[in-house]
């Protein structure tokens, strides 16, 4: 409760905010948070639209592999609660859609003619998903502990912030976030607070994505994240591969 109230005062000094994050990690976390809890609908982050390059390198094999495609991203709130919707469409390395509605997840890989269909409830399927952070951009901190990493800015002058999961996870060993400069400035139009994110698992595979072209509140509805399965293609269950 100590560091909840001395973080609280130092988030209501009069200070510039690049002194703060200089200083703190935790602060500019509490920042990029602060884009998705806003009272008001009209100043925090309800869609995301855009566009990602991916970038995966498996550590035994010394082998990298590049995708990208396009994303959008859909904070649902109601009476109190929130629901994250979520469409990845890969274009490259090979054509596949991650697709959920807050209640069904589906993962349809057309060269396969196959869709995998999961519960939002199935933790084998879900909770352990890498890019379960793009779902809990509101309060990041419940579910990490926060730090520098071992450069503080990318090449491109970003912070750059360490995260570690407070529970072991099979999927994050540490996950990093590049943050743009321009969150120093608190007038600062309303805009994504993230540039990059490097995922970094327990075998020290790492995947990296980038984000650009971002569209902010452009009004997705949850209708857009409903999949309608192709005639012919084989629909499978969680639950059919573990009795395999």
């Amino acid at each position: 409760m100590r560091n909840l109230l001395l973080l609280t005062a130092a988030l209501l000094l009069p200070l510039p905010l690049h002194a703060a994050a200089d200083q703190a990690p935790q602060l500019l976390l509490k920042r990029v948070q602060s884009f998705f809890i806003a009272a008001n609908p009209h100043q925090r982050i309800n869609d995301i639209s855009g566009k990602f390059r991916q970038q995966a390198r498996i550590a035994s094999l010394n082998r990298s592999r590049t995708g990208h495609g396009t994303m959008q991203i859909m904070f649902q709130r109601q009476n109190g609660a929130e629901q994250t919707l979520f469409c990845w469409n890969y274009l490259k390395p090979s054509r596949q859609q991650v697709i959920c509605d807050g209640e069904t997840l589906w993962v349809y890989m057309p060269e396969n003619n196959q869709v995998m269909v999961s519960a939002v409830t199935d933790k084998s399927y879900y909770k352990e998903d890498p890019l379960l952070f793009l779902r809990n951009l509101s309060h990041l901190d419940k579910h990490f502990s926060v730090e520098w990493a071992a450069k503080r800015r990318d090449q491109h002058g970003n912070y750059v912030l360490a995260l570690t999961p407070l529970k072991a996870s099979v999927y994050i060993k540490t996950l990093e976030l590049a943050v743009p400069a321009w969150i120093n400035n608190r007038s600062a139009r309303l805009r994504f607070p993230i540039a990059a994110a490097t995922i970094i698992d327990p075998t020290d595979n790492v995947t990296s994505i980038e984000f650009s072209d971002i569209r902010i509140n452009s009004g997705l509805t949850p209708q857009q994240f409903k999949f309608d399965v192709p005639a012919g293609v084989a629909v499978v269950h969680p639950a059919d591969l573990r009795r395999q």
